[in-house]
Parts: structure tokens; C-alpha cells; sequence
């Protein structure tokens, strides 16, 4: 038996493993914003928790962004203070879009897993796993990455922020409290005081976290799908060597010229998918 002759044993344990392997970093990150996609076996209960996350998440993001929003046009009269804030602010609503973009394409991440899920089945041999999992790992790679570095430095940035103390004078009083990376407009919060202070604080952490994984969830989706797309088209590289190298493959030629595209026809679809999801996203 030649090198290319050795087939996977166990395969559909072995293609169940190496897909939750591959996808895995990226269910963690999106399904605590409730944006990982719901299987035909999902109970009802699991589709109602995830309707109820997409809501919470939501509510994090605008309690946070609005008000802010707000404090900035109605508010805060130094120019300087509002660009300052304007970064902030402008992470938050790009947060909030590419959320809400997500939400609306589920069916098509879900399409994208499907596809991934049944391009695993296929893997019969072990090199052509191999050739899959050096790119999955590639992916995880860049998963972890964008995950490392948006929340090391967002979040962290956001935690420092609210340790530090500033004084404000409210009348003929002067008050002590931890300043917001984004400020809240008074009349819809008055933030200067205790213990409405420190309850915002929590809560722009906790929004700060939901904006940080949608936009780590998103590079994720991007550098699995493209990275597994790369791994199938070095897959089908090694075919064409095969085809050409090794003559002792059963089959005849002609039927594995055959598979050969057949195979190279269901990368570029899944090519399709993935590139028409991101120009419906930029059409949006």
C-alpha cells in the first residue's frame, strides 16, 4: 500500500472531531452574543435563549452608545472632549451595525458550517486531513490572535479608565467619581453620583465585551472560512500531483479527472458563499 493509499479509520468521529477542532475558537466567541447558528435540532428552548441573548446583547450596546451619542451633541461644549470621545463612540456604533449584520445573516454562517461540516466528511485519506488541519489550525491561529488583541486592548483599556478617579463639581459641591470611556448625557443618567456611577461602569464593561466579540467573532468567521477554503484548494493541488505522479491509485484517470473537478466545483461554491455574504454585508 502506498503513502496515498492509507484512508482514515473511524471516519465520522474522526470528521465530527477535527470540524468542532476547527470552528471551535469561533463558536466560543459568538455564541455568548448569541449569534452562533441554530441547528434543525436546536430545542425550543435553546432558539428562545438565543432570541433572549441577541436581545440582551442588544440592549448592552445601546444603553451604552445612545446616551453617549447624546452627551456629545447635546451636552459635553469643549470640541477637544468630543473627538476624544468620538473614537469610543464610533467603535461602539460600528459595533452595533456589524452585530445587527451578523443577526441578519445567520442562514448564510450556517450555510458556510454546513459546507464546512460535509467537506470533512469527505476527507477520506489521512494526508488530505493533514493538509486540512494545518490550515484549520492556521485559522485558530488568527482566531486567537483578533481575540488577544481586541480585548487586551479595548477591554483592558476600558477597565483602566474606570479604576482611575476625577472630580467634578455639581453646584456648590464637588463630587468624586470614575470617569466612562463613554460619558453618559446627564438627564438620562446622572453618572456623577454613587451608585449610579458604579452600576454604569459594569455595565459599559459588559457592553465594551459584547462590541469586542462581535468584532472578533466577525474576523474569526473570516479567517476559518477562508483559511478552510485554502486547505481545499491545496487538497485538490495534491490530487492533480497524485493524478499525474502516482500510477499505482485505483480508478481509472478519466474518474478521478472527474472527481477532481467535481470537487473543485463545490470549493468555488463554497468560495461564492462566503464572498456573497460580505458584498450583501457591504451593500447594506
Amino acid at each position: 500500500m502506498t503513502a496515498s493509499e492509507r484512508v482514515l479509520s473511524n471516519t465520522g468521529i474522526t470528521c465530527k472531531s477535527n470540524n468542532d477542532y476547527s470552528l471551535q475558537l469561533t463558536r466560543w466567541f459568538l455564541m455568548p452574543i448569541g449569534i452562533w447558528p441554530r441547528t434543525t435540532t436546536t430545542t425550543r428552548m435553546a432558539r428562545l435563549s438565543s432570541h433572549a441573548h441577541i436581545l440582551t446583547c442588544s440592549s448592552l450596546i445601546a444603553i451604552i452608545a445612545v446616551p453617549c451619542l447624546l452627551y456629545v451633541s447635546l451636552e459635553e461644549k469643549d470640541v477637544q472632549v468630543k473627538i476624544s470621545i468620538f473614537g469610543p463612540l464610533s467603535h461602539w456604533f460600528m459595533g452595533m451595525i456589524n452585530y445587527w449584520l451578523l443577526v441578519a445573516h445567520g442562514d448564510d454562517i450556517q450555510e458556510c458550517v454546513r459546507h464546512m461540516e460535509a467537506d470533512w466528511r469527505l476527507v477520506q485519506k489521512i494526508e488530505d486531513q493533514e493538509v486540512m488541519l494545518r490550515h484549520a489550525r492556521i485559522g485558530r491561529f488568527v482566531s486567537g490572535f483578533c481575540a488577544v488583541f481586541m480585548q487586551s486592548g479595548t477591554f483592558l483599556f476600558s477597565i483602566a479608565k474606570s479604576l482611575t478617579t476625577t472630580i467634578v463639581v455639581v453646584g456648590n459641591e464637588t463630587v468624586s467619581m470614575h470617569p466612562m470611556t463613554c460619558p453618559i448625557y446627564n438627564k438620562f443618567i446622572d453618572v456623577r453620583f454613587s451608585p449610579a456611577n458604579e452600576i454604569m461602569i459594569v455595565v459599559q464593561l459588559l457592553s465594551c465585551f459584547v462590541v469586542n466579540s462581535v468584532t472578533v467573532g466577525a474576523c474569526s468567521l473570516d479567517a476559518v472560512f477562508a483559511m478552510h477554503a485554502c486547505g481545499q484548494l491545496n487538497m485538490l493541488f495534491s490530487w492533480l500531483n497524485g493524478l499525474v505522479v502516482d500510477r499505482n491509485e485505483g480508478g481509472s484517470a478519466d474518474q478521478r479527472l472527474a472527481l477532481i473537478v467535481e470537487h473543485h466545483l463545490r470549493v468555488l461554491r463554497y468560495r461564492f458563499s462566503i464572498e456573497f455574504g460580505r458584498s450583501r454585508n457591504s451593500i447594506r
